[in-house]
């Protein structure tokens, strides 16, 4: 889990690759398993998959990750185990914890008879104060008589010494849980009029109250200017009536404070 700084061997594994899948009836060295080093259509160029919490709406509190084990080599007539582990580092103050940020899965597998393949399905779970202490926690997948670790991509990074040094990242996957709400890009210039100061707990409120997916509140162009404006109106009336029913505790912003919209739905 530190920080990486090179990405090597890049080359060599495309070529591994393609080698791998062109002569799979024909390959003749050991079997075994690997990380598929594409995830939801994209490739990994180390070994975390970050889960951004903040992307998602404030009641959903589970989500399920697939993670799918490769195969290199031959495939066989008949199943062939493999096992994982789910750990965490011991001097890790943001270490996960099963049952309040996953749900610990099956530790053992097998890549089925005739197939190159399987998945394992990760369930993570969404811990109150995310924000202020993002978690992780690490998949490793573990050798088996049948399947060894003949193949994976390799990365350098610094050690404590400050020598670069490499190691594989294919064999395992280090999931990264945090509240991450990105602010939209178009925030600044058409945002700000009708919302106000940015904060993640102002955006948050805005798409559960609106029913906005906060997917497509962070796209770049999914939200029109007159539905933004719509939307500070609404929202500036909403938090006058909230706040009326019960003045003693108006509903704060980040900063304490009364939360606010902008000067342009004050209008």
């Amino acid at each position: 889990m530190k920080n990486l700084i090179i990405s090597l061997g890049l080359v060599m594994s495309a070529y591994l690759f393609t080698g791998c899948e062109k002569s799979l009836d024909t390959y003749e060295g050991g079997n075994g398993i690997y990380f598929d080093p594409w995830y939801e259509e994209a490739e990994i160029l180390n070994d975390t998959i970050d889960v951004h919490w903040g992307l998602k709406k404030s009641d959903i509190t589970g989500q399920k990750l697939i993670l799918n084990v490769k195969l290199f080599g031959n495939t066989a007539p008949v199943d062939r185990k493999f096992s994982i582990r789910v750990e965490t580092d011991p001097e890790d103050e943001n270490a996960a914890k099963d049952g309040v940020d996953y749900i610990m899965p099956p530790l053992e597998y097998v890549i089925a008879a005739g197939k190159a393949e399987t998945p394992i399905e990760i369930e993570v779970l969404r811990r109150p104060g995310l924000k202020d202490s993002p978690r992780r926690f690490r998949i490793s997948l573990v050798e088996s008589d049948e399947l060894k670790f003949h193949f994976s991509r390799a990365i350098g990074y610094k050690d404590v010494t400050g020598e670069t040094v490499t190691r594989p990242i294919d064999l395992q996957r280090v999931i990264r849980i945090d509240e991450s709400f990105p602010m939209p890009i178009w925030w600044d210039y058409r945002g700000q009029p009708y919302f106000g100061t940015w904060s993640q707990t102002k955006a948050a409120l805005i798409c559960d109250v609106m029913e906005i997916e906060r997917e497509d509140w962070v796209d770049k162009a999914k939200l029109s200017a007159g539905y933004l404006k719509f939307c500070g109106a609404f929202m500036k009336r909403w938090l006058d009536e909230q706040n009326a029913k019960d003045p003693d505790n108006p509903i704060l912003d980040e900063d304490g404070e009364p939360m606010k919209m902008g000067v342009e739905s004050d209008r």
